[in-house]
């Protein structure tokens, strides 16, 4: 393609061009689609808002409560422009392209959009963006931190995990940021997990407590998948914003108060059993395979060096049972667990070996990797389940 610009003429329009890849355009839709809901309070948010300033373009994608941009870089460009297009058409249309240069060409009056690729062509209507609304944080912000991508993508998928679904405790459907004492914590609980993943903020002595819902969490998860390199984290007294080098996610928080979530966690479980994390989940996972499809029971046996899991469906007559040679220190016992609940806890745990911490068969157990590391202290909660013998 070479250096001169070559711009189409209708009889009295010239029509605005820019040229991106195809790979590129389609992650960056991919990515910020997820936020568009069915059905939104505003049409123009079925769309996805392009924002083109020299060669740098800027897509948003909203749904009101949450706004997710992405940025990239035009090969070619002869006009600034802002219009917006629907979403799901535009989308599905460019995801089946293979990887080469789209040209693009805009009628800035009609705003008929005309993607040429190699072998074809898309037409399609946009529109005016001026309706389309551009959040803007107004507020002063109360903390701004830098993270690493990577570590904040394990502490919001691990959270997730715990997270609750309650409409009538709205604070519990959250990712809660607790930031004191020169670290943070990222945690969820639904009341009978927990899932805490704490961090050190080297140099930050602010303190505060942030709520970010699961919706924008689970966003925030799939923007950091493609993120490397640090974020930039701003969060304020109603808002909070994510950005990366190629996206950023702006969202409302959930006001409220999140429980006193180190009040449940036990200081003293005496009976501790350490065992290899890999071997442990695909015990699980085959005596899972027999368990009641609605209680999804397992039970542990404990011993001095055995872990026996079993589990049944006595309506449908079968069971199954498995012994496993394991570290550990404690009294004789059984206990029993959800075994889907406890299958994704572990799952959830980057570690070699971990440890089960228990109390008694009717208090909360902890799942800690067998070796914290410096940058990243873990633990998992879950709620025993009642059995019958």
């Amino acid at each position: 393609m070479g250096s001169t610009t070559i711009k189409k003429k209708t009889s009295k329009t010239v029509l605005m061009k820019f040229v991106i890849s195809s790979s590129t355009l389609s992650s960056r839709l991919m990515t910020i689609g997820r936020v568009i809901v069915q059905k939104n309070t505003l049409p123009i948010l079925d769309c996805f808002c392009f924002d083109i300033k020299g060669n740098s373009l800027t897509i948003t994608a909203s749904d009101n409560d949450s706004t997710i941009t992405a940025y990239a870089e035009l090969n070619e460009c002869d006009a600034d422009v802002r219009f917006a297009v629907n979403a799901k058409t535009l989308q599905d249309a460019i995801k089946e392209i293979p990887d080469q240069p789209l040209e693009c060409y805009l009628n800035p009056e009609t705003y008929e959009l005309t993607v040429e690729y190699q072998n074809g062509q898309y037409k399609l209507m946009g529109q005016c963006a001026d309706e389309y609304p551009i959040p803007t944080q107004t507020e002063e912000q109360n903390m701004n931190l830098v993270m690493d991508a990577h570590k904040l993508l394990s502490g919001i998928s691990r959270s997730l995990v715990a997270a609750a679904n309650d409409a009538l405790r709205p604070q519990l459907n959250t990712v809660c940021f607790d930031i004191q004492d020169q670290s943070i914590s990222m945690v969820s609980s639904n009341g009978n997990q927990l899932a805490m993943t704490r961090m050190p903020l080297p140099g930050v002595n602010e303190q505060g407590i942030y709520l970010l819902g699961t919706r924008p969490a689970t966003l925030l998860k799939a923007m950091l998948a493609k993120a490397n390199g640090d974020v930039q984290i701003k969060l304020g007294s109603r808002t909070a914003t994510f950005k990366s080098d190629e996206y950023a996610l702006m969202s409302r928080l959930v006001e409220g108060h999140f429980p006193n979530y180190r009040s449940v966690i036990p200081q003293n479980n005496p009976n501790i059993v350490t065992i290899n994390r890999q071997a442990l989940i695909s015990a699980l996972r085959r005596v899972l395979v027999f368990a009641n499809a609605q209680a999804v029971l397992v039970k542990f046996n404990l011993s001095a060096s055995t872990l026996n899991i079993s589990s049944q469906d006595i309506d449908f007559g079968k069971s199954a049972e498995e012994s496993m040679l394991c570290d550990y220190s404690g009294n004789p016992m059984r206990i029993a667990f959800k075994g889907s609940v406890l299958l994704e806890l572990i799952n959830n745990i980057d570690s070699e070996e971990i440890s089960l911490k228990l109390s008694d068969p009717s208090r909360a157990g902890l799942i800690v990797p067998a070796e914290q590391t410096e940058d990243q202290e873990v633990l998992m909660l879950i709620m025993p389940s009642v059995f019958n013998d």
